[in-house]
């Protein structure tokens, strides 16, 4: 019984995600159009829904751990519980960007579920603490209006917490990425592209002329020259991208974009030669065959994984995702490949795409132009986080080490991305 529903749930699965994705297209598309955005709105929820449950079941059936099936009725009640908050509590919901959100958990629980139980249960505790501030946090920007002055408090509040990593943290990969407090690993700089978002916003909006320009340009030199010291280059490059993004929004200078690119270019050639790491990680994207046995290793499970999915996946258990390194983490768009095929995998893609541009659309209309900054600066991270994970696992780019929004395990992102 389990083999047979393990084996048509690879139909299923990429049913449910595939429709999901073009519902997604199609609502960009007429998302002026009341009528089909609330029916298609209602069919999204209704297709995360069923991709949740019949992911669970499988788990289940391979696995027969009852705690799958309590956290599957978990999960429902909580997805259920926020979207009636936020409907409730924001006269601005979007109900397909939450769909969105909500369906990218729902494929970080079923494929931590898959690979270990423990850090399922551990993510589910994260989403559940993450969506609770996330719900304070609306209420506090609703009540208080005055967010938008404090540059300097965003811009302290982040340098205080990357040096607190810079000093107190540990290595890991050959960097410096998190702390340890009470036995927790703290990865800071998830919480400083918070304030970082925030600083750049606020600074341009309270000073509005070049002065905005020159000091958040100077604020950001001083956030990727700590994260550098740090040799946390994955967070220095999202950090850049975001500030790039942001600034030209504001300022709408073609110059001053492309000659950001120019430098950004230079300094990742010096880099490059500073650090012996990194030099690894692009041997290790040139010719990973050449050094399978220690560099490359890594890079040739996730190519071997892909491959062997195919366009269809072999289906849940049916694949051996565990010979990933950090496949939890990093590379869990290879498992997914693996074991749910790339039409999966390519459906996955167009929903975050889809999810960033739902953002950019909300800044795009936003009244308030400090706003309409915040969210281009989170969409930007949201979008350079995905290309900067999927490249790197698909050897398009050399790995940064960076993890998969919203389905990689890991608490401190999870909490700053909710």
């Amino acid at each position: 019984m389990a083999e047979v529903i393990t084996s048509l749930s690879r139909v299923t699965i990429i049913s449910f995600i595939l429709v999901f994705a073009v519902l997604d297209i199609i609502l960009l598309v007429f998302r002026k159009n009341e009528t089909v955005k609330e029916i298609f709105t209602i069919i999204s929820y209704l297709l995360m829904y069923l991709f949740l449950v019949n992911g669970s079941i499988v788990v289940f059936l391979n696995t027969k751990d009852s705690r799958v099936i309590l956290l599957m009725f978990l999960q429902i009640v909580v997805f259920a519980g926020s979207t009636a908050f936020l409907k409730y509590y924001s006269k601005y919901f979007n109900g397909y960007l939450i769909s969105n959100i909500y369906l990218l958990l729902s494929f970080s629980f079923v494929m931590l579920e898959r690979l270990s139980m423990d850090k399922a249960i551990r993510q589910f505790i994260f989403a559940v603490v993450s969506l609770v501030v996330g719900s304070v946090v609306l209420i506090l920007i609703t009540k208080y209006k005055n967010f938008k002055y404090y540059y300097k408090w965003y811009f302290l509040a982040g340098i205080v917490l990357i040096l607190a990593v810079l000093i107190f943290g540990a290595k890991e990969y050959g960097a410096k990425l998190s702390i340890n407090i009470f036995n927790i690993s703290i990865q800071t700089s998830e919480f400083v592209k918070i304030s970082f978002v925030f600083f750049l916003a606020s600074i341009i909006f309270v000073l509005r002329d070049i002065r905005g320009f020159i000091f958040s340009t100077v604020g950001t030199i001083i956030h990727v020259g700590i994260l550098i010291l740090c040799k946390d280059l994955g967070a220095a490059l999202i950090f850049l991208v975001t500030y790039m993004f942001v600034v030209f929004v504001a300022y709408r200078k073609y110059v001053l974009f492309f000659g950001e690119i120019v430098l950004g270019i230079l300094g990742g050639i010096l880099l490059y030669n500073l650090f012996p790491h990194v030099q690894t990680r692009f041997l290790a994207w040139s010719d990973p065959l050449s050094v399978v046995d220690n560099e490359g290793y890594q890079i040739c499970q996730s190519l071997f994984a892909i491959g062997t999915g195919d366009w269809l996946g072999l289906g849940l258990f049916q694949g051996q995702p565990n010979k990933i390194p950090v496949v939890s983490k990093d590379f869990i768009f290879s498992a997914i490949s693996e074991e749910l095929g790339c039409i999966t995998a390519l459906s996955l893609i167009v929903i975050i795409l889809c999810t960033v541009i739902y953002i950019f659309i909300i800044a795009m209309d936003s009244s308030d132009s400090f706003y309409g900054l915040v969210s281009v600066g989170f969409g930007v991270i949201i979008a350079t986080q995905a290309i900067l994970n999927i490249g790197g696992v698909t050897k398009f780019i050399p790995s940064t080490g960076v993890t998969l929004p919203l389905i990689s395990y890991g608490g401190s992102s999870l909490l700053s991305l909710l």
